[in-house]
């Protein structure tokens, strides 16, 4: 068995390993046959099996391009070289640590910024080539945001540059993102809660349908009776009521049952939320409990950025188109019971809507996922520019 060959990664000062197939796609990738792609890596390999010196990767790539060189002409070394300096990582410092620049990491953050997902990317790159035509492996952090705005100035818009800033502001302040998703049954809560995650690099994710089914694993039924029903039959679990002779039950029974299970699972939510805002860590909470107008989030005002949004179905076939394609995508949630409970989750769905309406929260209506998501990125954009008005002092300038 060949021995194994290390040289040291002339960006980093680490060891890595010669992989000599490696070496050889790359050769092939710039128009060599295998075979003589081949034959460049063994000799390659052959003269540092036979040195006693120490290579480094740039010393390495410098044999390959005189070989190069040598066999075929000065046009292939320079195909070459032009490869390798394209393929050079772009090296950001933060905090005094070297990490390598990624297009996906940066395009995502200004899609978190309100920028459509293709024109992010495009920018993303853009701002690659920007920074490896100044012929530097490295840029701090400072640097790369005056590369990042003066793109977004020249090729996008003023009011991108200016959501970037306030975007950088918002980072910068070490304040966490609340996100709070309601909606009913089908509405797509649990979709649009993971896309905003993966945008806006949220790990830290919770459903209220979690919370409940934890609390009733330690309440007795007794106690809190609706838990043990979905939230748009959950007035099955309210005890019975005579009624008076002559008057008429004014309280719609499934927002009653409703709002009884949502009292029970709001110390719960309301602790999360804490508990994230006291770590300062981002959260995005889901779920049919989420009721921004009965929840106490005053004393979380000032130290985080909260952003409750309501997602809707458009109208109740739409809503059974969703839950039957649910039924056969996930067989195994009950969603048989939910579209014979239809009525009930339209009837729940207007009451949260109203309840949206009557504080500011925005209402989204889910028809196109792509859409739906686009709008609630601007939601949480635009909460973010009105607590961290654009500041041209985040790169660093006065």
């Amino acid at each position: 068995m060949a021995k194994k060959l290390f040289v040291i990664d002339s960006a980093t000062g680490q060891e890595v390993p010669f992989l000599r197939g490696v070496l050889v796609q790359s050769l092939v990738a710039i128009g060599l046959s295998f075979a003589d792609a081949y034959d460049i890596a063994q000799c390659v390999r052959e003269r540092l099996d036979a040195s006693t010196r120490t290579w480094d990767t740039a010393h390495l790539r410098k044999l390959v391009a005189d070989e190069l060189e040598r066999r075929f002409d000065r046009e292939r070394r320079r195909t070459y070289e032009i490869g390798i300096e394209q393929d050079r990582p772009v090296l950001v410092n933060k905090s005094g640590r070297d990490e390598p620049f990624s297009v996906d990491v940066l395009s995502r953050h200004l899609e978190g910024c309100g920028i459509q997902r293709e024109e992010a990317l495009d920018r993303a790159r853009l701002v690659q080539e920007s920074v490896r035509q100044r012929g530097e492996s490295g840029i701090d952090r400072l640097g790369l945001r005056r590369v990042v705005f003066d793109t977004l100035r020249a090729t996008c818009s003023v009011d991108a540059a200016d959501r970037f800033l306030s975007r950088c502001r918002f980072n910068d302040s070490g304040e966490p993102l609340i996100v709070l998703i309601g909606g009913t049954t089908g509405s797509g809560k649990s979709t649009v809660a993971s896309r905003l995650a993966y945008i806006f690099d949220i790990v830290r994710t919770q459903s209220t349908d979690m919370m409940r089914e934890i609390i009733r694993c330690y309440l007795m039924p007794h106690v809190a009776p609706t838990l043990g029903f979905s939230s748009f039959d959950a007035w099955q679990g309210l005890p019975e009521i005579e009624p008076v002779p002559g008057q008429t039950m004014r309280n719609n029974p499934v927002v009653s049952g409703f709002l009884a299970q949502f009292d029970t699972v709001k110390v719960a939510l309301e602790a999360t939320i804490q508990r994230a805002v006291t770590e300062r860590v981002d959260l995005i909470v889901d779920g049919v409990h989420v009721l921004p107008i009965r929840l106490d989030l005053s004393a979380i005002d000032d130290k985080a950025v909260v952003v409750p949004l309501t997602l809707a179905v458009t109208t109740i076939g739409r809503l059974d188109a969703q839950l039957k394609r649910r039924s056969r995508e996930q067989p195994d949630r009950d969603a048989r019971h939910q579209r014979q409970a239809l009525e009930g989750i339209w009837e729940l769905q207007g009451f949260m809507v109203d309840q949206a309406e009557k504080v500011g929260v925005p209402v989204i209506a889910n028809w196109d996922l792509n859409e739906t998501v686009a709008q609630a990125i601007d939601a949480v954009v635009q909460r973010i520019v009105e607590r961290f008005p654009p500041d041209i002092s985040v790169l660093g300038e006065t």
